[in-house]
């Protein structure tokens, strides 16, 4: 048996997996919550009660596990959102929020980096560009804006070191987590030197790093958790991977033949290739190149928006149920409602990177239904995934006969929004019948079988969507207004 914890944007969960590598009936702990945000640009979360919610549903999982009695637990797998900064002190107590990946009070902090800095020269060192969502910046504006903590600050670590070290007593950051942060050097997979001096923090600050190979474990749980917990005593803890990389692999992206395309809260595309093969991927200012671990890199872009702008039209718009409006939205035609939107209602990440950037909606008129909007905007995150593929394609990761494999609820349940994504990047799509492709790819990293065991790949051909000729060239002309508009808003010193 394998536990996964998985810390979500949306809710820590904790389950259990079998061989080989399935998903253990009704043995999952779920306990949902949302991230303070505010009108300045704040995305936070604390992190004591980020660590209550880990002690939760790892009770209901104990409980559930020891009424059932399931077989040994033998390894811990985490994955969890990445790129996030949370100040611990001497004793590893928390001393300011977890800023997440979407706060970006920073902004102004990574422009003026990028008055000071080579940005390209960033992204070929680490793979990322310096941008609010990445830890320079964020470690930039928290000494610019709270001298105090971050004098006091002994770890800049991520929300999920701060787990690692509540519940094993050590942090050991995993390059998959470091690769996140935009402080991790490509070449010598070890925290950027470069970066290090220009923040004015050291070395000792950052995560000890996990070095490369299995069985580099992070030890035993704390005497108290094992206590708690005795079906988990023992259990061999990998260091936790990031979300997106455990998506890929989950949901049998793992090689160049396959892009995945993930819509959750945001949305993202990403391939899987050996770490150096092909180091020009970098060099494309509208991806990045994180890391699945020592030997593989994880290169793709990820938008703010995905089911989140759905989640707004359901809220704000007047659509009709969930099943009405999926039929409703398949009847339409390609790009019939004559509107351009730019869906980046919380700013932009890839492929642009203007953080300062909001949604727009053009070329409404007094007739324009709900529904009508509503595809809109989801042909508008379509398109923005397109524009990912293209650089991925052009930069030469992916391969030539690649094929989407897409995973998520949202897609899931949604086969028109599957078709205008296939449409507008003019590539087979294939959903991935893997309900948790997250945690299942956080499993199969704990074991090492992802790369073992050609047999746990996922099958993508049960459903496929096939683009067509004539609605791809309409999508493409929609994408030249797309990009119109975002060129007449974006703010010229992005």
């Amino acid at each position: 048996m394998i536990l996964v914890i998985d810390l979500g944007s949306s809710s820590t969960r904790a389950m259990l997996y079998d061989e080989p590598v399935g998903a253990v009936p009704a043995a999952m702990a779920r306990e949902p919550f949302a991230f303070a945000v505010a009108e300045d640009g704040r995305c936070e979360d604390d992190a004591g009660a980020a660590f209550a919610r880990v002690l939760k549903v790892l009770d209901a999982l104990h409980d559930a596990a020891g009424q059932r009695r399931l077989g040994d637990i033998t390894h811990l797998a985490i994955s969890a959102y990445a790129s996030s900064l949370v100040g611990l002190n001497e004793a590893g107590n928390p001393i300011t929020p977890v800023y997440t990946y979407a706060d970006t009070r920073c902004a102004d902090d990574a422009r003026n980096l990028r008055a000071q800095c080579d940005e390209m020269d960033a992204l070929r060192r680490t793979g990322c560009r310096i941008r609010a969502n990445y830890l320079p910046a964020r470690i930039a504006w928290l000494r610019r804006t709270q001298p105090d903590a971050f004098a006091q600050t002994r770890w800049f670590a991520s929300l999920s070191d701060f787990v690692m070290l509540r519940l094993f007593g050590r942090m050991r950051a995993g390059i998959s987590i470091a690769s996140w942060t935009g402080l991790l050097n490509r070449a010598t997979s070890d925290w950027d030197a470069t970066w290090i001096e220009t923040l004015g923090i050291s070395k000792m600050q950052l995560p000890p790093l996990s070095p490369s190979g299995q069985g580099q474990g992070v030890g035993d749980l704390l005497p108290e958790w094992q206590s708690r917990w005795p079906l988990f005593k023992g259990v061999a803890c990998q260091p936790p991977v990031g979300d997106g990389a455990a998506a890929n692999i989950g949901s049998g992206c793992v090689d160049p033949s396959r892009i995945a395309v993930t819509i959750g809260s945001t949305a993202a595309m990403r391939v899987v290739s050996a770490h150096g093969a092909d180091p020009a991927s970098v060099m494309n200012p509208a991806l990045w190149s994180y890391r699945v671990d020592h030997d593989h890199d994880l290169i793709g872009g990820a938008t703010t928006e995905g089911g989140n702008v759905m989640a707004w039209a359901r809220s704000m718009l007047r659509v009709p149920d969930a099943g009405a409006l999926e039929a409703a939205i398949a009847l339409m035609r390609p790009d019939a409602h004559g509107l351009t939107v730019l869906p980046t209602f919380a700013g932009e990440r890839s492929p642009g990177y203007a953080e300062d950037i909001r949604a727009t909606l053009h070329g409404l008129s007094l007739d324009t239904s709900p529904v009508e909007i509503t595809r809109a905007l989801m042909e508008g995150i379509a398109m923005r995934l397109a524009t990912i593929c293209d650089a991925l394609r052009e930069s030469g990761v992916a391969a030539r006969d690649v094929v989407l494999a897409a995973s998520g609820g949202a897609l899931q349940a949604s086969p028109a929004w599957c078709q205008i994504i296939a449409d507008a990047a003019g590539m087979p799509l294939a959903v991935a019948d893997v309900p948790e492709a997250t945690s299942r790819g956080a499993a199969l990293l704990a074991i090492d079988a992802w790369r073992l065991n050609d047999s746990l790949r996922v099958d993508l051909h049960a459903l496929i969507y096939q683009p067509n000729p004539q609605h791809h060239s309409i999508y493409r002309a929609a994408m030249a207004r797309q990009q119109e508009l975002y060129a007449k808003l974006v703010r010229s010193d992005r």
